[in-house]
């Protein structure tokens, strides 16, 4: 497959595809997803982890225009071609730590939110994906979407329905939300990074927002109906679909989920 230096990564196509870094002796030490191969290196978070290896390079395959004109779900496909390759060559910066990130507050910049509808959207396919994984949303709002790529600022993605809404999905753990049975459950989904975006293939007036250093929150259920300032926030924030959430309160509740 075509083999660049990791110096040389701004000229990797912005086509999505699978990654390796890694070097000479030693090709496969990081194995990753994206929509757009560019993008994603040219900021990086673990770009320094990449520049520490001696002679770095990037193997990469895109996958081919046929391909792409025959996938109803370009991001899934890259996921099980993914994990195929991870569980084949057990790289070993995968199962490293993600570095660590600055502490996000919202005198630095916006919190974005956007609700995931689990009786219109089903289940969320983010928490079928990892810590780090390249994850994204949909939205129309371009301007938006480049403010929080140019800022580097972080996306929270929250599920929305009744217990039943879950249930029918296929959600699990819904012991965990039983208490919520009487009320319409918020659940924090992920939070990403984004850096890119494009237009959605499926949506004409859509974009797909898409960025790494994710968190995927899947373990005990974060339900955020039970957090002080909830409801107002509810009111204000969760009907605009994706928006900045900097001036309640409540973001920085959002911003203390790591």
């Amino acid at each position: 497959m075509p083999c660049i230096a990791y110096s040389q990564r701004k000229e990797l196509p912005a086509s999505p595809g699978i990654y390796f870094v890694g070097s000479l002796d030693e090709p496969v030490m990081y194995i990753g997803l994206s929509r757009n191969l560019k993008a994603r290196h040219i900021n990086h978070h673990r770009k320094n982890q990449f520049e520490s290896i001696k002679n770095a390079e990037i193997r990469f395959r895109t996958l081919p225009t046929e391909l792409l004109d025959n996938i109803q779900d370009v991001s899934q496909s890259l996921i099980r071609l993914e994990r195929q390759a991870i569980i084949f060559y057990d790289p070993p910066i995968n199962s490293t730590a993600v570095p660590s990130e600055s502490a996000f507050t919202t005198s630095h910049g916006p919190v974005y939110v956007q609700t995931h509808n689990v009786k219109k959207e089903g289940y969320c396919a983010h928490f079928d994906a990892t810590d780090d994984a390249e994850i994204g949303v949909n939205t129309r709002k371009l301007s938006m979407i480049s403010r929080a790529i140019n800022d580097s600022r972080p996306i929270f993605l929250i599920a929305s329905g009744s217990l039943n809404d879950y249930a029918n999905a296929n959600y699990h753990n819904l012991s965990e939300l039983d208490q919520f049975r009487d009320e319409r459950i918020y659940v924090l989904i992920s939070k990403f990074i984004p850096y890119g975006y494009g237009k959605n293939s499926h949506e004409d007036w859509d974009f797909i927002v898409y960025g790494g250093n994710s968190r995927i929150f899947r373990g005990s259920y974060v339900v955020l109906n039970s957090e002080p300032g909830f409801l107002e926030f509810k009111k204000s924030y969760l009907s605009l679909g994706f928006t900045n959430c900097e001036r309640s309160s409540f973001a920085k509740i959002l911003l203390q989920n790591r």
